[in-house]
């Protein structure tokens, strides 16, 4: 007798081809970003990047936190943008991209909860990302990596701005000048770090100054900052944006 098989219906395709089926014809919302503050200089074989909303799944990722960590704001930046490394991303244009990907998923206008300095009081205060906050680019003639001149030595150094794969190293000021060698490239031809690390240590401080507001200093870029009047005394404050949980969540 011959044994006759039972054919099982696949259901994990069944369950991706219907998937699919309902979220085929949903109207792509994603942007593409030209405009970076950093102009795209300084990636090989920029010709923009796209933006999409975050999904459910993604936010969940920082509703447990009242900060936004660092990591996962790589995470969310891989998931959803396209077209650039976001290791290698300047740090002004990934706080850019942080802006357009609120702005894609929930918005351009942000609502957050603002205590006044002066009374106390505590309001809500709403701004369109977009409109209200400056974004400035690098002027054609910045350069990264770029020579700058040691006035104490007297020689040059190559410095590069950081990357988002190396913003744990600018946590704060100490941090910061613990790993400044690791932001020049090369210090009067010598491109040796243990030699770079080594000679930092022995700089005057006007030479280690030059080389950290060369890697911290500059300003190009989103400026978070907007102008807040409180309702009940009228005191007028300029605060920045909070880029905090609530920024990426629609609650």
């Amino acid at each position: 007798m011959t044994e006759v098989r039972k054919i099982t219906p696949d259901i994990n395709n069944q369950r991706d081809k219907a998937l699919e089926e309902l979220f085929g014809k949903v109207k792509d919302t994603s942007i593409v970003v030209m405009n970076l503050p950093s102009k795209g200089k300084f990636y090989k074989n920029f010709e923009g990047v796209k933006v999409s909303p975050l999904k459910f799944l993604d936010e969940q990722l920082i509703l447990n936190g009242k900060d936004i960590q660092k990591d996962i704001v790589s995470d969310l930046l891989a998931k959803t943008v396209e077209g650039i490394d976001i290791d290698e991303l300047l740090l002004m244009d990934k706080n850019y991209l942080l802006m357009k990907l609120r702005e894609v998923s929930y918005g351009d206008d942000y609502e957050f909860g603002v205590v006044c300095r002066n009374c106390n009081h505590e309001s809500s205060s709403k701004i369109q990302l977009s409109k209200q906050l400056n974004m400035s680019q690098v002027p054609d003639e910045f350069e990264d990596p770029r020579v700058i001149n040691l006035p104490k030595l007297g020689v040059d150094a190559v410095v590069r701005l950081p990357r988002n794969k190396q913003e744990n190293f600018l946590t704060d000021t100490e941090t910061i000048y613990k790993n400044l060698y690791r932001f020049v490239d090369s210090l009067k031809g010598n491109s040796d770090p243990v030699f770079i690390s080594k000679a930092i240590d022995m700089m005057e401080i006007a030479d280690v100054k030059k080389i950290y507001t060369a890697v911290t200093g500059v300003t190009f870029g989103i400026d978070p900052r907007f102008v807040f009047k409180c309702g009940k005394c009228g005191h007028k404050e300029t605060l920045a944006v909070p880029i905090d949980a609530g920024f990426f969540s629609v609650s």
